[in-house]
């Protein structure tokens, strides 16, 4: 199948200008100022007016509902396809939350493999909040080098739902995730929960320092959940580490500087790369609110437009170069998870997920490996069961 798209603005992220783009089958074989469809069976996309971004890489989902922390009436439930599509995601990375104890690695990956069976790409990260690590296979190391689909471990870290793992039991599990990664030809990495403990990052310093390992080994999420977490996380981008921002924050005011947008800018105006810096939803994970009791007052479930949003008011509110401000959201993911060049850019050569926007900067079409999900601003594909 052939599908030719004209005229599009194309940001790669770099700027590339407007050009035609050809996809064959799930593949983009030729980018030029103007393919000559003539003499093939193509569907010709008329791309004027639009700008053609690569598709959002999503790192951080709770593919199989998230929360649970006011009881079993309070899990949330599965995402549907069509929920990530819409936004804009056409790549996501399933993990489990707080309850790594009724929901399983299992299930998550069964999740992962419908959504690739789907149309859209998918993996997971073994693990969860608690220590000893949820697993597939019963062992970190073998769900990671042997699962092509799970790309990495998540743990909660400095919260008061984690198992306050001890510096040696961190340091053995980091080992062992980051020999697994290398026989597996993967990036190898700890995608932590931070939560709102005030011992930040000296645990990790502690073990860098003494055992050798790399602080890129390291990829603290939710990063944006109180200012002295954000103020320490710059000092772990100075120190050459990666950090991850949610675009969802619960009741955090949109001009906050918890907000990703002002977030990301604090990072930047103090000495962070934004090469070291990814931008994920959180989404269709709870967002509880706690008393300072620590009891449970409130629940939401986080959404996905908020990514989106978060890339608008860069570019809009902020001036913020346009590609600059995509590197969050698409090409640095693909790179820290792994699947750099194949996803994360628009490029000859790479799997088709591209999204094309009007001028105000909204969803318009929606491609995942090729296919058209989102055509003018309607969910034309969606799941089995939606």
């Amino acid at each position: 199948m052939l599908t030719i798209i004209k005229n599009t603005d194309i940001y790669a992220p770099e700027h590339l200008g407007t050009q035609d783009i050809l996809i064959a089958n799930d593949k983009i074989v030729k980018i030029a100022e103007n393919i000559d469809a003539h003499g093939l069976e193509a569907e010709i996309v008329d791309g004027a007016n639009t700008i053609c971004i690569p598709g959002i890489i999503d790192r951080h989902v709770h593919i199989t509902g998230g929360g649970g922390e006011g009881g079993f009436s309070t899990s949330t439930p599965e995402v549907n396809m069509s929920t990530l599509l819409k936004n804009g995601i056409t790549t996501v990375v399933g993990l489990l939350g707080t309850n790594d104890i009724s929901r399983s690695v299992k299930s998550l990956l069964a999740k992962a493999k419908s959504l690739n069976e789907e149309g859209m790409t998918a993996y997971i990260l073994t693990g969860g909040y608690g220590y000893p690590s949820a697993t597939l296979t019963g062992d970190v190391r073998d769900d990671i080098m042997f699962i092509s689909e799970i790309l990495g471990l998540k743990l909660a870290f400095e919260d008061h739902r984690a198992s306050h793992i001890t510096k040696e039991e961190l340091t053995r599990l980091a080992s062992y995730v980051r020999v697994s990664s290398m026989l597996s030809r993967k990036p190898g990495f700890i995608h932590l929960h931070m939560g709102s403990g005030k011992h930040f990052y000296n645990m990790l310093y502690d073990i860098v320092g003494e055992n050798g390992l790399p602080i890129t080994l390291f990829n603290p999420t939710h990063v944006n959940r109180t200012v002295p977490l954000l103020e320490a996380s710059a000092e772990f981008c100075r120190r050459g580490g990666s950090v991850d921002i949610t675009s969802n924050i619960g009741i955090s005011p949109k001009d906050s500087v918890l907000s990703a947008k002002k977030a990301l800018l604090f990072l930047l105006q103090n000495g962070s790369s934004i090469d070291n810096i990814t931008i994920s939803s959180d989404g269709n994970g709870s967002m509880p609110l706690f008393d300072e009791d620590g009891r449970l007052s409130g629940m939401g479930v986080a959404g996905f437009e908020p990514t989106m949003d978060t890339l608008k008011a860069l570019v809009l509110e902020e001036n913020m170069d346009f590609a600059e401000a995509l590197k969050p959201f698409t090409l640095n993911p693909a790179k820290a998870l792994g699947i750099y060049p194949a996803r994360g850019a628009v490029r000859e050569g790479c799997f088709a997920d591209m999204v094309l926007l009007d001028k105000e900067l909204n969803i318009k079409d929606v491609y995942a490996n090729g296919q058209a999900f989102v055509k003018e601003y309607e969910v034309i594909r969606k799941g089995t069961f939606e």
